[in-house]
């Protein structure tokens, strides 16, 4: 009896050793510089070269040495994707150059890392797509929005599972993705509760992200003959394009379970209904965004308080750069322009900036956001 005991004591500590092991070998530890204009660049660039120093490593261990790059630029843009969590140990302004520099503390996520290795080796479609399309410089803002009292909370399992397969299936395809406890850190505001999808636009465009996605979860709960209670789980999720603030993803799944009363059981009923639905909303979800912006890039030009006919010699202006040009959104004294191709925003904010002095305009230049470049004018008397 007493051997018995003491071999089972040894495999259950055996055991526990092994998880203590598994568990270690699935993060990478290590530390990176970054540098940048601003500190969260500098952040995001000490992010990437972390995980590339992890990459490093599975990239010259195995035989991948022909899609060694390839592979390379496909993970290193998703960086922020294959971070568990990260560190500041040291930061400041280089005198010399005036450029914002810190010292991270990263710890890569090595199982995730190396899955995405493999699945991106075995799949010669999403080579292909990743070779024609560079989702890299397409960020993603991520909200949650509640909306009724039986929604899961933002710390739930349902919730936090959702995210992390929207987080895990965008970076998979190279997008930067950013879910509201990582804004919440970078801006120290919360982005968890939101109450529309204005706002939520809004909070991307702030964050200089080209979509945004609202999650939501409607639970509702009806008793049953029997003491339980039927638990009903609606998923939504919508994707904005925050350059146009246009609707262009509507994905809606549904389940059902039963659960006993009381709070937790329903929160939890609910939270495993989430999850049963939640891989195949955000593949579906995925897929569209992908479509989005698998096109060419454009910059959004907005004119505010601008009369029909200076929107006249507005279009006519753009059309005689040799711009590929279309009228996104025209209503009153307010017309957009989407500016279509692979010119850099900075670039044709500097060149419509000079036309319009050139052409004499009532018009000045406003805020830039990311890809939407904002001019306002006074159209009052004769403009």
């Amino acid at each position: 009896m007493e051997k018995g005991v003491k071999t089972g004591l040894f495999l259950v500590i055996a055991w526990l050793v092994f998880l203590s092991m598994a568990t270690v070998g699935w993060a990478i530890e290590t530390t990176a510089i970054g540098e940048g204009r601003t500190r969260q660049e500098a952040i995001n660039n000490g992010i990437r070269v972390a995980v590339e120093q992890a990459l490093g490593t599975m990239v010259k261990s195995d035989t991948q040495v022909t899609n060694g790059k390839l592979i390379w630029d496909r993970i290193a843009s998703a960086s922020a994707g294959y971070v568990k969590n990260y560190n500041v140990l040291a930061e400041g302004k280089d005198p010399v150059t005036d450029a914002y520099k810190v010292k991270l503390a990263v710890t890569v996520d090595d199982y995730k890392l190396k899955g995405a290795v493999d699945d991106f080796l075995n799949d010669p479609r999403q080579q292909q797509i990743f070779q024609q399309t560079k989702f890299d410089e397409r960020k993603v803002v991520v909200v949650y929005q509640p909306q009724t009292g039986f929604d899961l909370p933002y710390n739930s399992k349902g919730v936090q599972t959702i995210m992390g397969l929207i987080q895990d299936k965008l970076a998979a395809h190279g997008f930067r993705v950013f879910l509201p406890d990582q804004i919440r850190r970078i801006k120290g505001k919360s982005a968890e509760m939101v109450v529309d999808e204005e706002t939520a636009i809004e909070i991307a465009r702030q964050e200089t992200g080209d979509c945004a996605i609202i999650v939501s979860l409607d639970g509702a709960k009806r008793p049953t003959s029997d003491g339980f209670f039927l638990l009903m789980c609606t998923l939504n999720l919508r994707a904005f394009d925050t350059a146009t603030g246009a609707l262009f993803a509507n994905v809606q799944d549904r389940d059902k379970t039963i659960s006993r009363s009381g709070d937790y059981a329903i929160q939890d009923g609910i939270s495993r209904a989430a999850i049963k639905i939640g891989p195949r909303a955000v593949e579906r979800l995925v897929k569209k965004i992908v479509k989005r912006f698998s096109g060419p890039k454009y910059v959004t030009l907005i004119f505010r308080n601008i009369s029909s006919k200076n929107q006249n010699r507005m279009e006519d202006i753009l059309d005689g750069l040799g711009w590929r040009i279309r009228v996104a959104r025209q209503t009153g004294k307010y017309i957009e322009f989407e500016v279509i191709g692979e010119a850099d925003p900075s670039s044709v904010r500097k060149i419509v900036r000079k036309e319009i002095q050139k052409a004499g305009l009532p018009l000045k230049a406003g805020e830039m956001v990311g890809s939407r470049i904002t001019f306002g004018g006074n159209a009052t008397g004769g403009y």
